[in-house]
């Protein structure tokens, strides 16, 4: 059996021109059969976008207004 290959995802909105940003949710997700974290995500019905990856392992995704 293989260890799990997990990440942590957090999920962000923001608003027109970047003024507002408001975290939504922190789930811890799989990553993708090759190891790399996901490109797009959907959470609670809404796709986000990867914005950038941390040096800890994390994701923070995006949905813009």
């Amino acid at each position: 059996m293989q260890p799990a290959n997990l990440f942590t995802a957090r999920f962000d909105e923001v608003a027109t021109g970047g003024q507002r940003r408001v975290t939504v949710g922190v789930e811890v997700r799989d990553r993708e059969a090759d190891g790399s974290i996901p490109t797009a995500a959907w959470f609670r019905g809404e796709e986000y976008r990867l914005d950038i990856e941390d040096d800890s392992g994390g994701a923070i995704y995006v949905r813009r207004f």
